[in-house]
């Protein structure tokens, strides 16, 4: 068999040892355990903030200690299969099935809430939250919480006093409660730690706050769900609100018996797998069991176990191929040639058609399959001068029994023998299937035999079972009673779970060939939260060695720098750092005695050294991972370290905030959201802009991981009628550390906050307006001409100027025209006088007549003097109409009346054959009507009418008499003009 140096990683007898890193801890040195107790190795990785502020050193430093890295070779192992194959071994294994969280929401079904799920996660709740993967694999699913603050805007007192279960003030960095109380009068008092902060009146009003507590903040949570697989943390998604359904659908995870198969044909597929697996190894390093060279004779004996009662099979002895050698005789016979070499194709074949023979008959006699591991490894001792390791393996689905329930006889008689094999240096698996297998609890003893009688004395409960099973597993195996971590009692809920305990045991048969010679690699992969200087090139990786002197008055070596790096070099590829050419087995450190008992100390150690800065865009936070992976590796072809680093964890300062926003405009009335505030606003850290989470969410999430972005925006209320200021402050603020993690000593990174306040300009209307003309008597004017501009301006800046950005557009206006009273009646002009207009405006009901600018434009060549407070002025227009007299005798007075519409309007007096003008009429239709008792004399012909209006103000009407009379009249009054009406 191949002999080598080798790092003696001895057989550890636990089923995860293989899966447990070394502890986590910066500036300590880990030394994983093995079998004898020291591993071979110390290693230790440290992260030193560097004076520049902005850069980190990293230092690994591994050696081989003394005694324990010395020539060894593989370790063969005899390995017994101690096999169930009583009748209980016909039922099902049981498996595991996953059923979608889902809830009937009135419009189909719907994931869970968030607060739902976080009970369920699986870092502290009830661990069942599982994430799939693909069809066949399901990754456990942890929930981080934070809690998230958000600003309060325009509240009313009534909705603060609702909702003050969840109601907060910033003080001093600190988030307090607040509670909200309202006394008979109908106000508000608003306290933190029993000190009034605030008040206000009215189930509707707005409450006042004193300095520094406003605004109020309303709790909101974010939840963070993530798996780690393979040491890798994911982020599946994050979701903000406790009444938030996050995307991703999530599963339950339950147990069915019938989802395995049966008992026996998943303990033979298990336990074929192990087979296969100790083949493999025994093949040796070039994986051919044909080349014997560097075979290892690992070697299997299978023995099968139920009763010895004929009437159910006599299904319990050794196995020799697919033959039973039946207990007691028989088996006895052949316990000499019970272990099959693995390392010859003969043993494996023999082993397997053993396997493949089990069957499922008869009571659990525990105890004789025991007895027969026994006498295997006592017919088989180990060779004076030779090393091997002795396994035994038990497995069982149910009670040790020579018929039904818990027999304490066999079950003592089990664990009698199992102490006689593990004082023998042989070390004791118990694997467990039976319901309520718990490998974490240490069961109890029963204090009767239990049997499934259901009435008598002895019946028992399920849970009664269980403990008393878990106790006899325990007691059986290396753990000797007492549950521990890593154990050697492991218990099986379905087929997977049975099959991957047997391929862990599996892997580690045979102890450790790992060689850590000049083809060692010591490999670190620098976390994504930091990379190596820009041109970073492998001289700038730092290699020394130093060499052993002897030890402190601490127990600790002493070293003395080398001059070279004793064939070490570097490699840098993308984030990785590789160390390779060191050999560690010549260099192993320890004491070295000569012939004269002289005690001389040797060896050297390997000290790797580099800088490591933060990636651009990271925001920094505390505890934070130098590496995702640090190991040590036996050559640049292996996939597993031999043993991994810990993981140093360093403070990254958060830089300072630096918020830029802009000046908004808006509308009279209009309001201004907190998206309107952000938006052209920039809030930079380290060239993220924290306005835009997409710069650091998703892909880009690991640039906020250990940091909490809170973003506030402070600005005025709605329906706005002054301008005002609002301001957006944004706080980075490090995360709390995370578990398992420890933050270092020294400067912790502390939270910075960025502000900018800028002006909110409210634009109001500027509107025009020009008289216009109506002529009296006529229909009152729409006002439709008056408005003859429209503009929206803060000061003498208008919104449609360059460079101007509007929120939103501009509102309509509602314009009501008020004219002065008693100017018009019935819709009618009812004065000569000019009539001055009063304009009132609206927006969307409410009115801004006095937020309103307005401008007149006076009439060409004429003065127009308005009123306080109007608008524009109505001028009023009137008629005119000429009457005019022909055949009448000049020295005659003669009166006419003149109708408007058909009604008197007036009287005229014309002497002689003259003409008289009515002026300041209204619009109509005039016609004259001369009065006989004047002109009695006369046959009057009074002419046609004439239409008075807007286009043809001005009209005539003539009046012909003819003389039918020739008689005189004296006249005694004198003649004058005579104008009269209903108005005048």
């Amino acid at each position: 068999m191949k002999k080598t140096k080798i790092l003696s990683l001895l057989l550890s007898l636990s089923l995860f040892c293989t899966l447990i890193a070394p502890g986590t801890i910066a500036h300590a040195e880990v030394e994983p355990k093995s079998g004898s107790g020291d591993n071979g190795m110390k290693i230790s990785k440290t992260a030193t903030a560097n004076p520049d502020g902005s850069s980190y050193t990293i230092t690994l430093e591994a050696f081989a200690t003394g005694e324990k890295t010395t020539q060894s070779t593989d370790v063969p192992t005899d390995i017994v299969l101690v096999l169930d194959q009583s009748g209980s071994m016909e039922k099902p294994i049981g498996g595991y099935t996953y059923t979608e969280y889902q809830e009937w929401g009135g419009l189909g079904y719907r994931n869970y809430h968030n607060d739902e799920y976080y009970p369920l996660r699986h870092n502290g709740g009830s661990e069942n939250l599982w994430h799939k993967l693909n069809d066949n694999e399901y990754v456990a699913v942890s929930v981080e919480q934070q809690m998230e603050y958000d600003p309060i805007s325009n509240w009313n007192n009534w909705k603060y006093h609702e909702n003050q279960n969840n109601l907060y003030c910033l003080v001093n960095e600190e988030y307090k409660k607040v509670s909200v109380s309202k006394n008979w009068k109908g106000t508000y008092n608003y306290d933190v730690d029993g000190k009034q902060i605030g008040s206000g009146s009215g189930l509707l009003g707005s409450p006042k706050f004193n300095d520094g507590y406003a605004p109020l903040y309303q709790s909101v949570k974010e939840y963070t769900y993530s798996y780690t697989l393979n040491g890798t943390k994911t982020v599946i998604e994050k979701s903000d609100g406790d009444g938030s359904r996050p995307k991703t659908q999530f599963y339950s995870k339950g147990y069915s018996d019938q989802a395995g198969g049966s008992r026996l044909n998943a303990l033979q597929n298990a336990a074929t797998t192990f087979v296969n697996a100790v083949a493999a190894k025994a093949a040796g390093a070039d994986k051919d069991i044909t080349t014997t060279a560097d075979n290892i004779d690992h070697r299997i004996a299978v023995v099968g176990y139920a009763d010895t009662d004929r009437d159910y099979g006599y299904n319990t002895g050794v196995f020799i191929g697919s033959e039973l050698k039946r207990y007691e005789t028989a088996a006895a016979g052949v316990y000499g040639t019970a272990l099959q070499d693995m390392s010859k194709p003969d043993g494996k074949n023999n082993v397997t058609a053993s396997i493949n023979e089990l069957t499922a008959n008869g009571a659990t006699r525990t105890d004789l399959g025991l007895k027969m591991a026994k006498g295997i490894l006592h017919a088989n001792p180990v060779p004076q001068g030779e090393t091997r390791n002795r396994v035994v393996i038990v497995f069982t689905d149910g009670s040790p029994t020579s018929g039904n329930g818990f027999e304490r006889e066999v079950a003592q008689s089990a664990i009698d023998t199992a102490k006689t094999i593990k004082d023998g240096k042989t070390t004791v698996y118990s694997i467990g299937v039976f319901p309520g297998a718990d490998a974490s609890t240490a069961g109890e003893e029963p204090n009767r035999d239990y049997y499934d009688d259901w009435t008598g004395p002895n019946n028992y409960t399920e849970a009664e079972m269980s403990a008393a099973c878990n106790w006899f597993m325990q007691k059986v195996s290396s753990n000797n009673g007492t549950p521990q971590q890593p154990s050697y009692y492991l218990s099986a809920g379905d087929a997977a779970s049975l099959n991957s305990i047997f391929q862990q045991i599996s892997n580690n048969i045979g102890g450790s060939s790992t060689t850590l010679g000049s083809e060692t690699v010591v490999k670190d992969i620098i976390s994504p939260y930091f990379t190596l200087p820009a041109g970073a090139s492998a001289k700038d990786i730092q290699i020394d060695t130093y060499e052993c002197t002897g030890k402190d008055a601490k127990d600790g070596y002493t070293w003395s720098k080398n001059d070279d790096a004793m064939g070490a070099n570097a490699t840098i590829n993308g984030d990785k750092v590789s160390v390779t050419g060191f050999n560690f087995s010549e260099n192993w450190c320890g004491t070295e005695t000569d012939a004269n008992d002289k005690i001389t100390y040797r060896g050297n150690k390997l000290v790797i050294s580099f800088k490591v800065e933060p990636k651009a865009g990271f925001l920094g936070g505390n505890g934070v991972p130098t590496n995702t992976s640090a190991g040590i590796y036996e050559n640049a072809n292996a996939q597993e370290p031999v043993m991994t680093f810990p993981v140093p964890t360093v403070n990254v300062p958060i830089e300072d905030v630096i918020v830029n926003a802009q000046d908004k405009n808006v509308y009279l009335l209009g309001n201004v959201t907190e998206n309107d505030c952000k938006t052209g606003a920039t809030a930079m850290c380290n060239g993220v802009d924290l306005l835009n989470e997409s710069e650091y969410t998703g892909a880009n999430a690991w640039k906020a991981e250990y940091v909490n972005i809170t973003t506030a925006v402070i600005k005025p209320g709605e329906a706005l009628t002054a301008d005002g200021e609002y301001t957006i402050s944004v706080k980075v603020d490090p995360r709390p550390e995370k578990p398992g993690i420890v933050t270092p000593t020294g400067t912790k990174a502390v939270a910075r906050t960025g502000t900018a306040t800028q002006n909110i300009n409210v634009f109001k209307p500027e509107l025009t307006f020009k008289d216009s003309e109506v002529y009296y008597g006529d229909t009152a004017p729409d006002y439709t001409g008056n408005l003859t501009d429209t503009k929206w301006k803060h000061g003498e800046i208008l919104s449609d100027a360059e460079g101007v950005t509007m929120i939103d557009t501009a509102p309509t206006l509602a314009l009501t025209y008020t004219p002065e009273e008693g100017k018009i009646a019935g819709e009618k002009i009812n004065t000569k006088q000019d009539i001055a207009v009063d304009v009132a405006v609206k927006i969307n009901g409410a009115d801004v007549t006095t937020h309103t600018t307005f401008q007149h434009t006076h009439c060409k060549d004429r003065t127009c003097t308005l009123p306080d407070g109007k608008e524009f002025l109505i001028h009023v227009k009137t008629c005119q109409l000429t009457v005019k007299k022909t055949g009448g005798a000049n020295d005659e007075s003669y009166v006419f009346n003149v109708l408007k519409d058909g009604n008197k309007y007036s009287e005229v007096t014309i002497e002689g054959n003259g003409t008289q003008t009515l002026v300041e009429l209204p619009v109509g239709t005039y016609t004259i009507s001369e009065d006989t008792g004047w002109s009695w004399r006369y046959k009057a012909d009074n002419g046609s009418s004439a239409v008075l209006k807007a286009d043809s103000p001005n009209g005539s009407i003539t009046c012909t008499n003819t003389i039918e009379k020739h008689q005189w009249l004296n006249g005694f009054s004198q003649v004058r003009r005579n104008i009269f009406g209903k108005s005048n």
